[in-house]
């Protein structure tokens, strides 16, 4: 018997949200558990695969997978990202959670194991670079199918659905990298606040480098601009679509 409620977080639950349905999970740096803990326990997959790069990095999700009585329906695996998945043959893992990373480490691991993906679904949340991890995407055959922003306390997150490309690979425009071609359709209301942070960090890097005559400067200052013209534009639409929240970043 498990001996507290188990309550996932907006941006777990909104990642798990976009996932569903599916009968095989996978969270590849799975931290402390939760998620698969609570798929398992909510019985929304037979099995889950709970993987992380040392047994150091597993101990807390194989406490909370024990703590809810749930070792039979869990699999773990130490293993470099994608890598766990042999973990699971000669089944496949339907969704493929990778959350909670910086953009360069997501992007790698997507590189290195995209040949063990057998068209699942993926389900991203990088913390940083997130153009290059959409990059990534495209250049594994895969597209975004669905994109959103959850916040948790003061930290707001984009999530991104990927699924295998139905034709040619996808290719993504430059503003669409930058900004996410769904969010482009859709402008959730959290994302308001995103472009008008972004937009107020591009204005300081505009000014300080506009100050400076060093050569790298002048060559970073064109792309700033570039990218500051998108955010902006977005920023005027996100605020059309959500009246709500304009008198907070106007």
């Amino acid at each position: 018997m498990h001996k507290r409620a188990l309550q996932l977080d907006s941006r777990l639950s909104a990642a798990l949200q976009m996932a569903m349905p599916f009968e095989i999970s996978a969270d590849i740096g799975a931290d402390h558990g939760q998620l698969s803990a609570f798929i398992l326990l909510n019985q929304l997959a037979k099995q889950a695969l709970i993987a992380d790069v040392s047994d150091k990095a597993l101990e807390k999700a194989r406490k909370c997978i024990h703590e809810y009585g749930l070792d039979d329906q869990a699999i773990f695996a130490v293993a470099d990202g994608l890598d766990a998945l042999g973990a699971l043959s000669p089944l496949h893992a339907d969704v493929i959670f990778i959350l909670g990373m910086g953009g360069e480490t997501m992007s790698g691991i997507l590189k290195r194991g995209a040949l063990g993906l057998h068209g699942a679904t993926l389900i991203l949340g990088a913390h940083t670079e997130i153009p290059l991890v959409r990059q990534t995407i495209q250049e594994i055959g895969y597209q975004i199918t669905d994109e959103d922003v959850a916040k948790v306390d003061r930290f707001s997150y984009i999530l991104m659905k990927c699924q295998p490309a139905a034709n040619a690979q996808v290719r993504y425009t430059q503003r669409e990298l930058l900004l996410g071609p769904i969010l482009l359709q859709t402008y959730p209301a959290l994302w308001t606040a995103m472009l008008a942070r972004k937009k107020a960090s591009l204005e300081q890097g505009i000014r300080a480098m506009s100050a400076s005559t060093a050569q790298i400067h002048a060559m970073r200052l064109e792309q700033f601009r570039l990218e500051l013209d998108y955010v902006d534009d977005a920023l005027k639409q996100a605020t059309l679509h959500n009246p709500d929240e304009e008198s907070e970043f106007s």
